[in-house]
């Protein structure tokens, strides 16, 4: 646990730090709930027992499943889109041939009791996904353990919900389920803050649905605050203040109201996103499910930058089939209209199809992921490539290959295209026009740009995996994580290059990735010469209001100097500087000095 003194002279005061999950702040009393540690009956069972424990587990799977689906009918089409996302993804985790395959196998060949092989399937599709390089995956492992723990308390009988709480309580949990956070929808708490969790779990993602500020991944956070105890949670800084004096908690209150007023202001001021000097830049949308692109287009998004499709593939022992990825790609695009949409070609690791020995490699970001995995499996990837192709008779679809190395990946990528389209024709199968891109993540991929650039209709920056292979940071490991910034020079001196091919070779380059998302690095990505960035829905509003009100040009001359920094630091330190209109929006959104 870190903690560190308030701003407020208070010798009763602390400040427990955590992750900044949704922003806001708010003053509350705590409601302290600890999370139900049910025993788990870890025991062997007779044979003639197997069947009996086998329909034991299929009963626990569907009461949990049907308890699920009763909150989903109550709360209806009017509950906010994003909770309904999480509960259907929770729904689809029911039906996980994984989950089920797995606690199956070990009720028949160890005979154990359900409650046991639930806790050992679970444990190893989380052991996996926890080691997968894409965080995505990472933190869909909490998922798996919510619905893990939902089947083990049917077995036992026990079912938890949240007790009645007033709209000036702060819930303090260590975790939050998904199913138990419908009471919120009902009964509004002040303020959320749990033990566990990061910036894109679900309970982040819910809490930023409902605007309510939020602090999660505070260590040991039940254990160190008491019910009735007063708090201020900083949802934009990621600080919780135990016990606050007077003084702490109308400084909170005023920035609280501030923040209000910011974000109204934020959406009053539209969906277009031109720079001072009139130079448009698109602010498109990040999805990972298909009930998000209606939300993209609520938000009035120009497209979708970045679908990413794994979803698909997820916990699977098999990959899903033609048609169902033809469906959901084909409905896709109808949603979208005219808007068009880049499906990223599935970048998963061969551990995320199947629980295999040693899948994963000394080191899972150097293995066998993304397009090597596609090219390792050709079938597979085909498969993909013929539903998109179907889909694309539909809209706009875009195909983009994920952690291109070099011209050998690209062009067998492109060969297996060209051979799913061969295949289609000879079936007489109606199918569209598709543009072909490559992600740019590999510093490898930025030196070869040029010969890249050749060879594809448009290109698109990750710049996650840029700084992590750049730098050689793993963003995950809190010993190293501080190092890993996409304003390092090495990062922008790969970008330049990168924007610098794209217009010599007449190719659009756009950026997803959390640089996109950052306001302080919004004016380099701009200066660079970015026009089109992809971020996730809720990050929106802030990208175009950071767009608005900067001067490419002026922009332009602070990556000049930015280029010859020494530091993450210095750049960081110069763009604070160089952009002081900004300064009212970085206050508001939680940005230090």
């Amino acid at each position: 646990m870190t903690s560190e003194r308030p701003m407020a002279d208070d010798p009763q005061a602390r400040v427990l730090k955590g992750i900044a999950a949704s922003p806001g702040v708010a003053i509350g009393a705590a409601t302290v709930i600890d999370s139900d540690h049910l025993p788990v009956p870890r025991h062997h069972v007779d044979p003639e027992d197997v069947e009996g424990q086998i329909e034991r587990l299929r009963n626990a799977i569907e009461g949990s499943r049907q308890e699920l689906e009763e909150i989903r009918a109550r709360l209806g089409e009017d509950a906010p889109a994003d909770y309904r996302l999480i509960l259907d993804a929770h729904l689809m985790m029911h039906s996980d041939e994984l989950l089920i395959d797995i606690a199956t196998h070990a009720i028949r060949d160890e005979c154990i009791s359900a409650e046991w092989a639930v806790e050992r399937a679970v444990h190893s599709i989380k052991r996996h996904l926890e080691q997968a390089p894409d965080p995505y995956f990472r933190d869909r492992a909490i998922d798996v353990q919510h619905v893990g723990k939902r089947i083990h308390s049917q077995l036992v009988g026990r079912v938890s919900s949240l007790p009645p709480m007033g709209q000036d309580a702060v819930l303090v949990i260590d975790d939050l389920h998904p199913a138990d956070a419908a009471h919120l929808l009902d009964a509004p708490v002040a303020a959320l803050v749990t033990g566990l969790g990061s910036a894109t779990s679900h309970t982040a993602i819910l809490a930023r649905t409902l605007e309510i500020p939020s602090v999660v991944g505070v260590p040991n956070v039940t254990q160190l605050v008491g019910s009735g105890d007063r708090l201020v949670v900083d949802g934009l800084h990621g600080r919780v203040v135990l016990s606050p004096d007077s003084a702490t908690c109308q400084e909170a209150e005023a920035r609280g109201r501030r923040y209000q007023l910011f974000t109204r202001n934020l959406r009053a001021h539209g969906v277009h996103s031109v720079t001072l000097d009139g130079v448009p830049v698109e602010v498109l949308a990040n999805v990972d499910l298909p009930s998000e692109v209606t939300l993209a287009v609520r938000e009035q998004a120009p497209g979708i930058g970045l679908y990413r499709t794994e979803f698909l593939f997820m916990n699977r022992q098999e990959p899903p089939s033609e048609d169902e990825q033809l469906g959901v790609y084909r409905d896709i695009a109808r949603v979208a209209g005219s808007r068009p949409v880049v499906l990223r070609s599935f970048d998963i690791g061969g551990d995320n199809l199947t629980i295999e020995k040693g899948a994963l490699g000394l080191n899972p970001a150097l293995g066998l992921r993304a397009i090597r995995l596609a090219l390792a499996r050709p079938e597979m990837f085909r498969t993909q490539l013929r539903a998109v192709l179907k889909a694309a008779t539909a809209g706009d679809l875009r195909l983009l290959f994920p952690l291109v190395s070099g011209l050998t990946e690209l062009r067998r990528a492109k060969q297996e295209l060209a051979r799913a389209r061969a295949e289609l024709e000879e079936e007489g199968a109606a199918i569209g026009s598709v543009h072909v891109g490559a992600m740019i993540e590999l510093p490898a991929a930025v030196v070869m740009a040029d010969r890249i650039a050749a060879e594809v209709d448009f290109m698109a920056v990750g710049t996650n995996d840029l700084v992590q292979y750049s730098l050689a940071v793993d963003r995950t490991n809190p010993q190293v994580a501080y190092l890993a910034d996409a304003l390092d020079p090495a990062v922008l001196r790969q970008l330049d290059r990168v924007i610098s091919v794209g217009k010599d070779a007449d190719r659009p380059v756009s950026m997803c990735g959390d640089m996109a998302t950052d306001p302080v690095a919004l004016p380099i990505v701009a200066g660079l010469g970015f026009r089109s960035v992809s971020v996730p829905i809720a990050a929106m509003p802030l990208a175009r209001e950071i767009l608005r009100a900067i001067d490419t040009r002026q922009a332009r001359g602070v990556v000049d100097r930015a280029l010859a920094c020494d530091t993450a630091l210095d750049v960081r330190v110069l763009v604070r500087k160089s952009f002081p209109q900004l300064d009212p929006v970085w206050q508001e959104a939680g940005i230090d000095d």
